[in-house]
């Protein structure tokens, strides 16, 4: 069951946890446990979520989803979207919960181009 949440180290700080298959209230759990498990064990500064192999989540697995962006957030680790199919869309939108502190892009090549433009910065 662990495998079936890897996080992947790409660069210094940034890792991917590329998700597949439909997501149940079982599989977020572990997703809560292990991504900050991991994020600390790499010491992450930006988690990239990679949906784009995720068919459907239901309205659980989606605020449960949520709620491990905002676990991340609190122990310093920023979280990036991607891959985000129609229907996902349609559910996370339906929760109602605030939507402007989650970062959205459209591909994985996206969201690498923008951590990488923001350690440009620093």
């Amino acid at each position: 069951m662990e495998l079936s949440v890897p996080v992947i180290p790409l660069t210094k700080g940034v890792g991917v946890l590329p998700l597949i298959r439909k997501i149940d209230i079982d599989r977020a759990q572990l997703l809560m446990e292990q991504s900050l498990k991991h994020a600390v064990q790499l010491k992450l500064t930006y988690l990239i979520f990679d949906l784009s192999g995720v068919p459907l989540v239901d309205t659980m697995a989606a605020q449960q989803i949520f709620h491990v962006i905002q676990s991340l957030q609190l122990i310093g680790v920023k979280t990036i979207l991607t891959g985000i199919r129609p229907e996902i869309a349609r559910t996370m939108v339906s929760l109602g919960t605030n939507k402007e502190e989650i970062l959205v892009k459209a591909s994985l090549e996206q969201a690498l181009k923008h951590t990488q433009s923001i350690k440009q910065l620093i």
